[in-house]
């Protein structure tokens, strides 16, 4: 009778496990699946990370590459993050370009890198106006078992912490460039940011709705909205909600809250 009521009402049934503190899948309202991280294990990238959260895998590649930097900003490197969702990772995605949710997450990523300062872009100068590094960060979902966001952001910064750039010698004079990877440098990262996502379900009983932290594919698909906060420093550096019902202010606070104390989780944790 269970499974039938779930296959039929999905919605319903949620929505009864949830008001009792605990989701179909045995977790509490606020528990996260559990996080494993490997780092720096494909030799052929300048650094890389593959992270599980609970079923869902991420695999990040971090390519360095030498360029031009842009005329208005001549000593500033630049940071690139594309994920690709295939369709192997999940049924919701099919063969052909970026699909909607490949593009958003990509600029998600590439938002997180700007407003956190995670990378100094003036790190990455090798001789203003004339040479820079850019990094090329591809991200790869094997399988998207929900909260694509948090596992995205945990790979980028695993990754990141692993790169490590060759020297560069630039003949200004001739313009001559010599890589040499017998000495290679640490990419130096000024903060991690840590990526919190809940799904809101609106409760039939009360005006509160359910706040639930790090949701499965299902729990995304039935929740009234999404909404991710990305903190470092204990500050909100972004805040992400692709569309779903208008948030209250006081909802928006509690997802403050308990990605901000996640956070610390976290820091105390790499500490």
């Amino acid at each position: 009778m269970s499974l039938e009521f779930r296959t039929l009402q999905p919605a319903e049934f949620y929505l009864q496990h949830i008001s009792t503190g605990v989701r179909p899948d045995g977790r509490s309202l606020a528990e996260r699946r559990p996080l494993s991280v490997s780092a720096g294990n494909i030799t052929t990238a300048d650094g890389s990370a593959v992270v599980k959260l609970g079923a869902t895998t991420v695999v990040c590649g971090v390519r360095a590459e030498l360029a031009t930097p842009r005329t208005e900003e001549p000593e500033l490197g630049y940071l690139v993050p594309n994920i690709s969702l295939p369709p192997m990772c999940s049924t919701l995605f099919k063969p052909g370009p970026p699909s909607v949710a490949a593009q958003s997450t990509s600029q998600f990523l590439a938002t997180v890198l700007a407003t956190s300062g995670c990378v100094r872009q003036e790190d990455l100068c090798i001789s203003p106006g004339k040479m820079v590094w850019v990094l090329y960060i591809d991200l790869v979902c094997l399988d998207h078992s929900g909260n694509i966001m948090d596992a995205s952001v945990s790979a980028l910064t695993s990754a990141l912490e692993t790169v490590t750039l060759p020297s560069v010698t630039m003949d200004t004079d001739t313009g001559e460039v010599v890589v040499s990877d017998k000495k290679r440098t640490k990419l130096k990262l000024d903060s991690s940011p840590v990526s919190t996502t809940f799904a809101v379900f609106n409760s039939t009983t009360t005006s509160s709705p359910y706040l639930l932290s790090d949701p499965t594919s299902e729990e995304e698909q039935l929740s009234s909205s999404l909404v991710t906060v990305v903190t470092t420093g204990g500050d909100v550096c972004h805040l992400h909600q692709p569309g779903g019902d208008q948030l209250s202010p006081q909802l928006l606070q509690q997802a403050v809250q308990l990605a901000t104390n996640r956070e610390k989780l976290v820091a105390g944790k790499t500490n």
